[in-house]
């Protein structure tokens, strides 16, 4: 699976609320920027938490099968249950929608002192991504794996919208997903949606 999104932090927390009341037992694993096992990594109780604790590179991870157990590594949260199922097989990752600015893409976004120029802000799409390999995995973890995917993606279907965009020639791009109020703001505003590159998009 990997679905581009363009969702505001509403956005995100529309789809956890849904998460938890499908998959009882979901928590998402902030990421810290840097080489693996420079940062302390925390298993949240909301999605929102591992987002605000995850620093200027905004992505968080949900561990499947839900509820798996978690290397000594991972710090709990406050208030966070310490998860006893099997080991961790496979990682749903969020990728955070961003605000950015042309040229070169620099953040407006998740810095308080940033200040935005005229003209060439846009907002840069995320995603929701997760893999693995049957044959590393085995036949029962892939079905369970399966499942709970598919759980996962029916959710976000059920919180967003597609996003029917177009770019300058009038081409249409398909297969993203835009949450409500992401959608709101860019009708509001008129900002562009990105993707990887310099492609630029209008809702329509």
């Amino acid at each position: 699976m990997n679905i581009g999104t363009w969702l505001l932090p509403e956005d995100e927390d529309s789809f956890d609320l849904a998460l938890r009341d499908t998959c009882p037992g979901a928590a998402w694993q902030c990421s810290q920027p840097g080489r693996l096992g420079l940062h302390q990594v925390h298993l949240h109780g909301s999605l929102a938490n591992a987002m605000a604790c995850g620093g200027r590179e905004v992505r968080a991870f949900l561990q499947l099968p839900i509820g798996a157990s978690l290397p000594s590594t991972v710090t709990l949260a406050d208030g966070v249950p310490l998860p006893d199922g099997p080991p961790v097989a496979a990682s749903v990752q969020l990728l955070h929608s961003t605000r950015r600015h042309d040229p070169g893409g620099a953040y407006c976004d998740h810095d308080a002192g940033y200040q935005h120029p005229e003209g060439g802000t846009y907002f840069d799409a995320g995603r929701l991504a997760v893999r693995w390999f049957e044959h590393e995995v085995g036949a029962d973890t892939h079905q369970v794996l399966l499942r709970q995917t598919r759980a996962v993606r029916s959710v976000l279907i059920a919180t967003t919208r597609p996003a029917l965009i177009k770019d300058q020639n009038g081409r249409r791009l398909n297969g993203y997903r835009i949450g409500p109020a992401a959608r709101a703001m860019a009708e509001a505003t008129g900002t562009l949606l990105g993707r990887t590159g310099l492609q630029r998009f209008q809702l329509g």
